[in-house]
């Protein structure tokens, strides 16, 4: 279901439910699937709808995205403490004075910037588009799925092998427990 725009009853909803998680401690992303099953909206869009309207939602206008020079100075005073030990999300919460949803919002803007910009990480970007193999590469691959459809053949034939099996192990109690009762019934007849 495709729906846009949102009131202001939905929009109260979101405010109340992020409220009360704050309150208590607890994670955004609680208040987004609560949100979402208050309005029917999917919690993804709840996040970004948040995100987007952050301002709005709290009764102020003061949000304003990162500028590339604050990006890149996240990114540094990230890099400082993880390179001392604290995860992404300690370096965060450290560089926004315990304020949760700061730190979220740095969170989210350092792995961000590591996906958009690995150069500012000293990482190689990812490549865009898929390069051509080599002919071995190819040779390779071919004899892999060759190697795979035989095994799958090996495996299909030890199933059956373990079905008619089992099967030969049932008919064996039987008979076993045939010739017993049998025994059983010509030694009562001799006494």
């Amino acid at each position: 279901m495709s729906r846009s725009g949102w009131s202001a009853e939905e929009n109260e909803i979101l405010r109340s439910c992020v409220e009360d998680a704050l309150t208590r401690r607890g994670s955004l992303s609680a208040a987004f699937r609560e949100t979402a099953g208050r309005t029917g909206r999917k919690p993804n869009s709840v996040r970004n709808h948040y995100y987007n309207e952050r301002g709005g939602i709290h009764g102020n206008t003061g949000f304003k995205p990162f500028s590339e020079e604050e990006a890149s100075e996240l990114v540094d005073k990230m890099l400082a403490l993880t390179e001392k030990g604290y995860s992404v999300r300690g370096a965060a919460l450290e560089l926004a004075s315990g304020d949760a949803a700061l730190m979220l919002r740095y969170q989210n803007k350092f792995r961000a910037m590591r996906e958009k910009r690995p150069e500012l990480f000293g990482e190689a970007p990812l490549p865009t588009r898929k390069t051509a193999k080599s002919p071995r590469q190819n040779k390779l691959e071919a004899e892999i799925k060759a190697k795979n459809r035989e095994l799958a053949l090996q495996h299909d034939r030890f199933i059956m092998l373990h079905a008619m099996f089992t099967k030969l192990c049932e008919l064996n109690r039987e008979l076993a427990a045939q010739l017993a009762g049998k025994a059983m019934n010509d030694a009562d007849a001799k006494k």
